[in-house]
């Protein structure tokens, strides 16, 4: 007799507890499948931020992908968040925002959308710099001890070289440096108008950069002139976008003097200020005024109270807010 029909009470419980057993397996494989897509979903934002294990002294931030500005404004992590206080204890939260949020124009306060806006790129600029100091340290270890270097070590400095378009370790070492966080601040202000810019709510492009040729990766002006063949270079993240400016000051032969003087600071134990090196960011923009306005955004925001700012240390875990 079929089981499902059967009057027997014994068979029809026993069918009931195998019933059971089978959907308790049904939803732990199903659970199971969800935190095997969780997993995946934040090695994709990893790759994306170029977040490289190999970096042991590198610690990995929060994660937050929240799409409101005021979902951001609420996240405990961002509202704990103090300007003045990080005046003061000279530390930042380690936390990456992935991209910005479209409706942060709509703040209605100044004064708090300057805030959210600086929360979201301060420390990113901060956690590049410190991939930068890094490497420079790297590098004049390797200087210093060249009589042993290895194999490894040979390699690895090759490629750097290579990227960096140097052809001496001295010559690497003053194009692999930190650049100062007032500097990069103002200019993120000015690029993306404190954030609103459709450039950079679109493609995470806090610089303005521009990009010529058949690359997609940028986004047409709507006022660009018809004959004209340049975009703004767009990115996956807002870290990618800080360490893509901060590769061209320290890479592109426009930039040279800003270099050379930012390394006569450094040979001279003198600390780097955003205010003194905008002088040599004259190609940066066509505006005849662009480095007195870099200026006047640092002294009106107090920017400069950001230099020499280190990471928190307790914030470990990696988590993705939605």
């Amino acid at each position: 007799m079929n089981i499902l029909i059967s009057q027997n009470k014994n068979i029809r419980f026993l069918f009931k507890v195998y019933y059971f057993i089978f959907l308790l397996i049904v939803l732990v494989v199903l659970s199971s499948l969800i935190a095997s897509n969780n997993f995946y979903q934040k090695s994709d934002i990893m790759k994306s931020l170029s977040i490289n294990s190999d970096e042991k002294d590198l610690q990995l931030s929060y994660i937050v992908d929240l799409y409101t500005a005021k979902s951001l404004q609420q996240n405990k992590i961002i509202r704990d968040f103090q300007i003045d206080d990080i005046k003061h204890s000279k530390t930042v939260p380690y936390i990456t925002v992935v991209k910005l949020p479209r409706d942060l124009k709509n703040i209605k306060s100044t004064k708090n959308r300057k805030e959210l806006f600086i929360k979201i790129t301060l420390p990113l600029i901060v956690q590049e710099n410190d991939k930068l100091l890094s490497l420079n340290k790297k590098i004049k270890s390797i200087k210093n001890s060249f009589g042993q270097l290895s194999r490894k070590d040979a390699i690895w400095v090759q490629k750097l070289m290579n990227e960096y378009k140097a052809d001496t370790l001295d010559a690497l070492l003053i194009k692999v440096d930190k650049i100062p966080v007032s500097l990069a601040l103002a200019q993120a202000v000015i690029e993306s108008g404190w954030g609103t810019s459709r450039f950079a709510y679109e493609g995470n492009a806090l610089f303005g950069q521009y990009v010529w040729g058949g690359n997609n990766n940028g986004i047409i002006p709507n006022d660009r002139e018809t004959d004209a063949k340049f975009k703004i270079k767009s990115f996956s993240s807002l870290s990618e976008s800080v360490a893509s400016y901060m590769k061209n000051l320290n890479t592109n032969y426009h930039y040279n003097d800003f270099r050379i003087n930012r390394y006569v600071l450094r040979s001279n134990n003198m600390p780097l200020s955003g205010t003194y090196l905008a002088d040599y960011l004259l190609s940066y923009s066509i505006e005849d005024d662009y480095t007195d306005k870099i200026k006047n955004i640092i002294e009106m925001n107090d920017f400069e109270d950001f230099e020499d700012l280190s990471l928190e240390k307790q914030l470990k875990l990696i988590t993705d807010i939605i």
